[in-house]
């Protein structure tokens, strides 16, 4: 399996935009979301997937807009430039999501990033979701093994 490894703002909204995996409003826009996980990727630290998707979903009124997202081998970082230069970010340690699930029944897609307290579902278009249900498929052997790589978490 050939392994792609992404840290530049550049090749994060190309792959997105590549694989079918979204897009955003505007180039810049999608740009300047992953630039955000750019800087906040460590030394270390580099992406093999990469997506657009409508944050914490849970309808078409009901949620945080369009955020950029990257499975690195550490984690998945999500973040949004919002207004006056407020960046929003959330970040979920690989080895404590519980499940990965998809909904493509409705007219809108689904990724849900299941955790123990939380859930991250994120809304895309049908033809987003599929793409990305099977590349998420192609890729969890690799997921499942950086997840193994990283530190026992604390609880």
């Amino acid at each position: 399996m050939e392994e792609v490894r992404m840290k530049k703002a550049e090749e994060l909204y190309a792959y997105s935009c590549g694989h079918n995996f979204g897009k955003d409003l505007s180039r810049a826009k999608g740009l300047t979301n992953f630039h955000l996980i750019e800087e906040a990727m460590d030394p270390d630290e580099f992406a093999y997937l990469a997506f657009i998707g409508l944050h914490r979903f849970h309808s078409m009124s009901a949620h945080q807009r369009n955020f950029a997202y990257a499975f690195t081998n550490k984690r998945v970082l999500m973040a949004q430039m919002r207004s006056f230069r407020r960046p929003r970010m959330e970040s979920v340690p690989l080895n404590t999501i519980m499940n990965l699930s998809f909904d493509h029944e409705s007219s809108i897609g689904i990724l849900k990033i299941m955790m123990p307290e939380d859930a991250i579902c994120v809304g895309m278009t049908q033809e987003s979701v599929q793409a990305l249900s099977e590349e998420l498929n192609r890729l969890l052997p690799a997921i499942q093994q950086y997840a193994k790589e990283l530190p026992e978490m604390e609880g």
